[in-house]
């Protein structure tokens, strides 16, 4: 992020010397105290060193609120720093608003020993490899760092949090443990500063495109409902389709940093665990090993709620991000009546993510301006913040305002102030194969290398695959809201059997089709090692799309599709299959 030509006026010297080895200087109207990546890194809880940045307030000793910056996969501190058009959200605007700012580089990413010269010379970095997000380690860094400023003086033991992505999916974490920390040897502790052992808390936090589990974002099986809590285990029952194009586009993402060599450390071994899970069916003993550390030490869902709740949040999540998509963030939520719990909750859903997202701008600074009031109500005013659910609708094309703007108390207000449409293949048999389906729509459909959303395919109707019309045309526009729900009898033939539903916006004068949500389903039959292809089993299937908020225009088709891969963005199956699908409903809820 480019700083700007002309900072602001010079300030008086500052007096804090943050982790005292950070010299303050005057910046921009605040007090920028950087460390040069070498020699002021931070030593972590391991002693594994951090190039971090802490910016404060114009003037005063403190001690001040604190707010993390995390930045996301491979990036490093300066991502959340500078003053530019993008919005509220970096170092230099929440220092001028009273906050002290920490920034820094995660471990095994940039000079916190990710690249070969910051290892150089430095031995407290031969294990500093990346931990893709453990809170056990990387976790465990943003408490630790945030405590010694506690210890210092500088800043109160409430801390905020907040981040994209990778720091995403961690401040989801933070607000989970909420005042714990989780040891080496898995432990939960309370969390206390390394010196003084002052008690420490998430007073707030601001996820956006976070996970709430890797496992549903990464290898889905389908088996996650939007509309009620499901336990970790369902998510690994079977253990589901690969997102393959998204996982390999992220191991070559984080190869390019420090990875553990292959068997050296269970807890970080991440080129084992790619190649276990991208080999696909069956899965090996190290990929069901992979999948349960996801849930357990990589994902808030494997933390145990605190007392009270988690803390206070803003989570945002993209309805087109096809990586970690709005279901995680209801995946979330459902745990707060599982448990009881009512802290603040203030839920985002718009068209800003990771791809197919189209982030229009308006959508983004509506978005951070909810977000920044949130925290300072929580942090600096000591008020309830605003919750509920703010729902903006996808819209092509990519010009075109996001519409309609949607709020309501919570997510089963929103979808309960509609109606639902309900559509029936009736006792019509249709049949699924894996080998159908059209390979050049499923590479125009691979969200991590072809971006576009608003990119209509051909309407053609593709071999292999089963379809239903679920909205014939109208004569005026219809607001659908949330997911598709699918229920059906399968009867498969064959061995691991995978389905993925595509929902169709068809335009019959153009034949062209817009893509609208998306989904997949592991079928929990003829998945075992020795299963033939002339295995033949039969199960009462129920599963829901990724949730969108979309408006079907006058004379618009709504049409399911199902077809047995569209790989590279699902993975192909290593087995042969058929699916034969009757007595089908698709569900899906109105405005």
């Amino acid at each position: 992020m480019a700083a700007p030509a002309t900072p602001l006026e010079p300030l008086p010297p500052a007096v804090p010397k943050p982790f005292g080895l950070l010299a303050c200087k005057p910046e921009y109207g605040v007090r920028v105290c950087a460390g040069n990546g070498t020699t002021e890194r931070v030593p972590s809880f391991d002693g594994v060193p951090l190039d971090s940045d802490v910016t404060l307030p114009a003037r005063g000793r403190g001690p001040f609120p604190l707010i993390v910056m995390l930045h996301g996969l491979a990036g490093s501190k300066v991502d959340f720093e500078y003053p530019d058009n993008a919005g509220p959200v970096n170092n230099v605007s929440f220092a001028r608003d009273g906050w002290a700012v920490l920034n820094y580089t995660a471990r095994g990413f940039g000079k916190s020993c990710g690249t070969a010269a910051s290892r150089r010379g430095a031995p407290r970095c031969a294990r500093g490899w990346l931990h893709l997000a453990d809170q056990r380690y990387e976790i465990r860094d943003t408490q630790y760092l945030a405590g010694l400023l506690v210890d210092e003086g500088l800043v109160k033991p409430s801390i905020a949090v907040t981040g994209i992505s990778y720091g995403g999916g961690q401040t989801l974490e933070l607000a989970m443990l909420k005042n714990r920390e989780r040891l080496t040897n898995g432990r939960l502790v309370p969390w206390v500063s390394p010196k003084y052992h002052v008690p420490m808390s998430i007073g707030a936090a601001y996820a956006e495109w976070g996970w709430d589990d890797l496992v549903t974002a990464l290898d889905p099986n389908g088996a996650l409902s939007t509309a009620s809590y499901s336990k970790p285990s369902v998510d690994l029952a079977p253990a589901g389709v690969e997102k393959q194009s998204w996982d390999d586009l992220l191991y070559a993402a984080t190869s390019l940093y420090y990875l553990s060599p292959p068997g050296v450390d269970p807890t970080a071994d991440l080129t084992t665990w790619h190649h276990a899970i991208d080999a696909g069916e069956p899965y090996s003993s190290v990929a069901e090993r992979y999948l349960r550390q996801l849930e357990e030490y990589h994902s808030a869902i494997g933390i145990p709620m605190p007392a009270g709740g988690p803390a206070p949040l803003v989570m945002q999540n993209g309805w087109t991000d096809t990586l970690f998509p709005v279901s995680e963030a209801l995946h979330w939520s459902s745990r707060y009546g599982a448990d009881h719990v009512n802290p603040p909750l203030l839920q985002i859903f718009d068209d800003v993510g990771h791809g197919w997202a189209q982030g229009k701008r308006a959508d983004i600074a509506l978005q951070q301006r909810e977000a920044v009031t949130f925290l300072d109500d929580v942090m600096l005013k000591h008020a309830r913040p605003p919750t509920g659910v703010i729902a903006i609708g996808t819209t092509c094309p990519g010009s075109a305002p996001s519409s309609p703007i949607l709020r309501a108390s919570s997510w089963h207000a929103l979808l309960a102030s509609g109606s639902m449409v309900t559509a029936t293949g009736g006792s019509h048999a249709q049949v699924v194969t894996s080998g159908g389906g059209s390979r050049s729509v499923a590479a125009d459909l691979n969200p991590a290398y072809h971006s576009p959303y608003c990119d209509p395919l051909p309407a053609a109707t593709e071999p292999g695959t089963a379809h239903y019309t679920v909205v014939r045309p109208r004569s005026s526009p219809l607001v659908l809201v949330g997911p598709l729900t699918v229920r059906a009898t399968l009867r498969v033939k064959g061995s691991y059997p995978e389905l993925v539903a595509r929902l169709w916006d068809v335009n019959p004068a153009t034949h062209r089709r817009q893509l609208v949500e998306a989904g997949d389903y592991r079928p929990p039959v003829n998945q075992a090692a020795g299963t033939s292809t002339s295995s033949v089993a039969t199960t009462v299937a129920t599963f829901e799309l990724e949730p969108n908020l979309w408006t079907l225009a006058p004379g618009h088709l709504l049409v399911l599709e199902l077809v047995g891969s569209t790989a590279p963005w699902f993975r192909a199956s290593n087995g042969r299959f058929s699916i034969t699908v009757t007595r089908l409903t698709a569900s899906v809820a109105t405005r």
